[in-house]
Protein backbone atom coordinates (compact mmCIF):
# COMPACT_ATOMS: atom_id res chain seq x y z
CA UNK A 1 0.00 0.00 0.00
CA UNK A 2 1.28 3.45 -0.93
CA UNK A 3 1.64 6.14 1.76
CA UNK A 4 0.59 9.72 1.06
CA UNK A 5 3.27 12.33 1.50
CA UNK A 6 1.92 14.80 4.06
CA UNK A 7 3.51 18.18 4.48
CA UNK A 8 4.63 19.01 8.00
CA UNK A 9 4.18 22.77 7.73
CA UNK A 10 1.34 24.93 6.54
CA UNK A 11 1.81 26.97 3.38
CA UNK A 12 0.58 30.51 2.97
CA UNK A 13 -2.00 31.16 0.29
CA UNK A 14 0.61 33.27 -1.51
CA UNK A 15 3.00 30.31 -1.74
CA UNK A 16 0.23 28.04 -3.03
CA UNK A 17 -0.89 30.56 -5.65
CA UNK A 18 2.67 31.28 -6.73
CA UNK A 19 3.42 27.58 -7.26
CA UNK A 20 0.16 27.18 -9.21
CA UNK A 21 1.03 30.17 -11.41
CA UNK A 22 4.57 28.83 -11.84
CA UNK A 23 3.23 25.51 -13.13
CA UNK A 24 1.18 27.44 -15.68
CA UNK A 25 4.13 29.58 -16.80
CA UNK A 26 2.87 32.81 -15.24
CA UNK A 27 5.46 33.21 -12.49
CA UNK A 28 7.71 35.44 -14.59
CA UNK A 29 4.86 37.92 -15.09
CA UNK A 30 4.17 38.01 -11.34
CA UNK A 31 7.84 38.67 -10.59
CA UNK A 32 7.89 41.36 -13.28
CA UNK A 33 4.91 43.13 -11.73
CA UNK A 34 6.54 42.94 -8.31
CA UNK A 35 9.66 44.69 -9.62
CA UNK A 36 7.60 47.35 -11.43
CA UNK A 37 5.84 48.25 -8.18
CA UNK A 38 9.17 49.44 -6.76
CA UNK A 39 9.51 52.16 -9.45
CA UNK A 40 8.05 55.11 -7.47
CA UNK A 41 10.12 54.25 -4.40
CA UNK A 42 13.29 53.85 -6.45
CA UNK A 43 13.05 57.11 -8.42
CA UNK A 44 11.09 59.39 -6.11
CA UNK A 45 7.83 61.26 -6.48
CA UNK A 46 8.93 63.88 -9.04
CA UNK A 47 10.36 61.38 -11.53
CA UNK A 48 7.53 58.89 -10.94
CA UNK A 49 5.03 61.59 -11.90
CA UNK A 50 6.76 62.05 -15.27
CA UNK A 51 7.42 58.38 -16.05
CA UNK A 52 5.69 55.01 -16.22
CA UNK A 53 7.45 51.63 -16.25
CA UNK A 54 6.02 49.84 -19.29
CA UNK A 55 7.41 46.31 -19.22
CA UNK A 56 10.29 44.10 -18.20
CA UNK A 57 11.55 41.67 -20.83
CA UNK A 58 14.72 39.64 -20.62
CA UNK A 59 16.16 41.77 -17.83
CA UNK A 60 15.51 45.02 -19.72
CA UNK A 61 13.10 47.50 -18.15
CA UNK A 62 11.25 49.70 -20.66
CA UNK A 63 10.08 53.04 -19.25
CA UNK A 64 7.87 55.66 -20.91
CA UNK A 65 8.43 59.33 -20.15
CA UNK A 66 6.49 62.52 -20.82
CA UNK A 67 9.14 64.19 -22.97
CA UNK A 68 12.51 63.79 -24.63
CA UNK A 69 14.01 66.03 -21.96
CA UNK A 70 13.10 63.40 -19.36
CA UNK A 71 14.55 60.66 -21.56
CA UNK A 72 17.86 62.54 -21.72
CA UNK A 73 17.96 63.32 -18.00
CA UNK A 74 17.05 59.79 -16.94
CA UNK A 75 19.63 58.32 -19.30
CA UNK A 76 22.33 59.87 -17.09
CA UNK A 77 20.68 58.44 -13.97
CA UNK A 78 19.83 54.97 -15.24
CA UNK A 79 22.66 53.09 -13.54
CA UNK A 80 21.70 54.52 -10.14
CA UNK A 81 18.03 53.73 -10.81
CA UNK A 82 18.89 50.19 -11.89
CA UNK A 83 20.93 49.58 -8.75
CA UNK A 84 18.17 50.97 -6.53
CA UNK A 85 15.50 48.81 -8.21
CA UNK A 86 17.62 45.67 -7.86
CA UNK A 87 18.32 46.54 -4.23
CA UNK A 88 14.59 46.94 -3.52
CA UNK A 89 13.78 43.72 -5.39
CA UNK A 90 16.47 41.85 -3.47
CA UNK A 91 17.90 40.32 -6.62
CA UNK A 92 19.54 41.24 -9.92
CA UNK A 93 16.28 41.47 -11.90
CA UNK A 94 17.14 44.46 -14.08
CA UNK A 95 20.22 44.49 -16.26
CA UNK A 96 19.32 47.41 -18.54
CA UNK A 97 16.85 50.31 -18.60
CA UNK A 98 15.57 51.90 -21.80
CA UNK A 99 13.64 55.16 -21.84
CA UNK A 100 11.24 56.36 -24.55
CA UNK A 101 8.71 59.16 -24.92
CA UNK A 102 5.11 58.00 -24.63
CA UNK A 103 3.74 58.58 -21.13
CA UNK A 104 0.90 61.06 -20.85
CA UNK A 105 -0.20 62.53 -17.56
CA UNK A 106 -3.98 62.35 -17.29
CA UNK A 107 -5.93 65.56 -16.71
CA UNK A 108 -7.64 63.95 -13.72
CA UNK A 109 -4.24 63.37 -12.11
CA UNK A 110 -3.20 66.97 -12.78
CA UNK A 111 -6.42 68.32 -11.25
CA UNK A 112 -6.01 66.05 -8.19
CA UNK A 113 -2.45 67.33 -7.72
CA UNK A 114 -3.70 70.92 -8.01
CA UNK A 115 -6.36 70.19 -5.36
CA UNK A 116 -3.72 68.75 -3.05
CA UNK A 117 -1.53 71.85 -3.48
CA UNK A 118 -4.52 74.09 -2.79
CA UNK A 119 -5.50 71.99 0.22
CA UNK A 120 -1.99 72.30 1.66
CA UNK A 121 -1.92 76.04 1.05
CA UNK A 122 -2.52 77.94 4.24
CA UNK A 123 -5.13 80.68 4.18
CA UNK A 124 -4.46 81.71 7.77
CA UNK A 125 -4.14 85.40 8.46
CA UNK A 126 -2.18 86.91 11.32
CA UNK A 127 -5.38 87.48 13.32
CA UNK A 128 -6.27 83.78 12.88
CA UNK A 129 -2.88 82.73 14.17
CA UNK A 130 -3.22 85.04 17.20
CA UNK A 131 -6.72 83.74 17.97
CA UNK A 132 -5.53 80.10 17.75
CA UNK A 133 -2.55 80.88 20.00
CA UNK A 134 -4.84 82.53 22.59
CA UNK A 135 -7.27 79.59 22.56
CA UNK A 136 -4.58 76.96 22.95
CA UNK A 137 -2.41 78.85 25.48
CA UNK A 138 -4.74 78.04 28.37
CA UNK A 139 -4.58 74.28 27.76
CA UNK A 140 -2.26 72.54 30.23
CA UNK A 141 -1.63 69.43 28.12
CA UNK A 142 0.79 70.35 25.26
CA UNK A 143 -0.29 67.34 23.17
CA UNK A 144 -3.95 68.35 23.43
CA UNK A 145 -3.02 71.94 22.61
CA UNK A 146 -1.17 70.83 19.46
CA UNK A 147 -4.14 68.71 18.34
CA UNK A 148 -6.58 71.54 19.01
CA UNK A 149 -4.32 73.95 17.08
CA UNK A 150 -4.23 71.62 14.03
CA UNK A 151 -8.00 71.20 14.12
CA UNK A 152 -8.56 74.95 14.25
CA UNK A 153 -6.09 75.61 11.43
CA UNK A 154 -7.66 72.91 9.26
CA UNK A 155 -11.18 74.21 9.84
CA UNK A 156 -10.26 77.83 9.08
CA UNK A 157 -8.43 76.74 5.91
CA UNK A 158 -11.40 74.58 4.85
CA UNK A 159 -13.83 77.48 5.29
CA UNK A 160 -11.58 79.87 3.39
CA UNK A 161 -11.24 77.37 0.48
CA UNK A 162 -15.02 76.99 0.35
CA UNK A 163 -15.40 80.76 0.32
CA UNK A 164 -12.83 81.01 -2.50
CA UNK A 165 -14.75 78.44 -4.57
CA UNK A 166 -18.02 80.29 -4.04
CA UNK A 167 -16.45 83.60 -5.06
CA UNK A 168 -15.12 82.14 -8.33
Amino acid sequence: MRRKNHQTRLQSIGEILFSAFKRRGMAAKLEENAVLKFWPKAVGQQIAAQTQPDSLRGGTLFVKTTSSVWVQQLHFMKEDIRQKLNELAGRDAIKEIRFAVGHEISKAKISREAEIVTAKKSFLKDRDKKMIAQCTASLADPELAAIFKRVMQTEINRRRRLQLKQDQ
